[in-house]
């Protein structure tokens, strides 16, 4: 296969051909693969009028998504899995991931072995930002407690100029997240997440990304950006929020979902990355529905 580097440039013909498809999983779309070019290679080719993206991890490659395109083909799937087996020093490194459950039939017919990944949070919009009823009791406190300490604070169009405050923000938040826990995985999962910020808040525009952030008597206190992923859902990928202020991440949750509310149906907060703290908070705010993803491995693979 003739491997090109993924760029910037290539969104224009990424999204021309996830267009074509319609999923609730959050990875199907340009942003939030290309926020961690940092830490993989990404590339792609078109194989059969589908776009396939492949990662090289060190030196060896595993597919991030199912190739791109309409109606599925099976023949572009086992090609690009099999690029990666006859490329690959280590086999077990050859995989595709965020395989959506409805596909799980086509690969264990086809002799795949397929592993539950994660599960992705789905809200309506409309409950997210009217907080209605007695379930949302407690985000509605910390939302109203938050007007009333702070009757100035508005959510605001994220611009250029913010990106200094906002990465100075992400640092502060970091440090206070590190100082309260000792879990290595989750010292490593915050300074990788350093770069992506750093992408998404650097391109945002470029990336087609929705930023939004909150001053408080001038100073940058919060931001969020997203994503749409088709016309009925749109996906959360950063929210940041100084810990300090009691109910700031209510409120920005709930303004930016109320400013959604008219566009999109639901929301997806993508996956806890498998933190118990994150879950936790992702379970109260009620979802819908909590899909999950698998990944896919040759049958004969040891993955333990």
């Amino acid at each position: 296969m003739d491997l090109h580097p993924l760029n910037l440039e290539d969104k224009s013909l990424f999204d021309s051909f996830s267009s074509k498809i319609h999923t609730n999983l959050s990875s199907y779309a340009f942003a939030p693969i290309y926020v961690w070019r940092d830490h993989f290679q990404y590339f792609w080719t078109l194989s059969n009028d589908h776009f396939c993206v492949f990662v090289k991890q060190a030196e060896d490659y595993f597919i991030p998504i199912l190739p791109l395109g309409k109606p599925f083909c099976l023949d572009v799937v086992n090609s690009a899995f099999h690029y990666c087996l006859s490329t690959n020093q280590n086999r077990q490194i050859a995989r595709i991931e965020n395989v959506p459950e409805q596909m799980l039939q086509v690969f264990q017919q086809e002799g795949y072995h397929c592993v539950q990944q994660q599960f992705e949070y789905i809200y309506r919009t409309d409950e997210l930002a009217l907080l209605n009823g007695n379930r949302y009791k407690s985000k509605r406190n910390a939302y109203n407690t938050f007007i009333d300490n702070h009757p100035s604070a508005k959510l605001v169009p994220y611009h250029k100029s913010d990106q200094e405050e906002c990465m100075e923000l992400y640092l502060c938040w970091r440090e206070s997240r590190s100082d309260d826990n000792e879990d290595d995985i989750y010292l490593a999962m915050l300074e990788d997440s350093k770069s992506a910020h750093n992408i998404g808040i650097t391109h945002t525009e470029e990336l087609g990304l929705i930023g939004r952030v909150v001053r408080i008597h001038g100073e940058l206190k919060a931001y969020t950006f997203g994503y749409p992923l088709n016309s009925d859902m749109f996906c959360v990928l950063f929210e940041i929020a100084d810990l300090n202020i009691n109910g700031l991440s209510q409120f920005i949750y709930r303004e930016f979902c109320l400013e959604l509310m008219s566009s999109y149906k639901w929301i997806n907060a993508m996956d806890d990355s498998g933190l118990e703290n994150l879950k936790r908070v992702k379970r109260s705010y009620h979802p819908t529905n909590i899909i999950p993803s698998y990944t896919v491995y040759e049958n004969c693979a040891d993955i333990s």
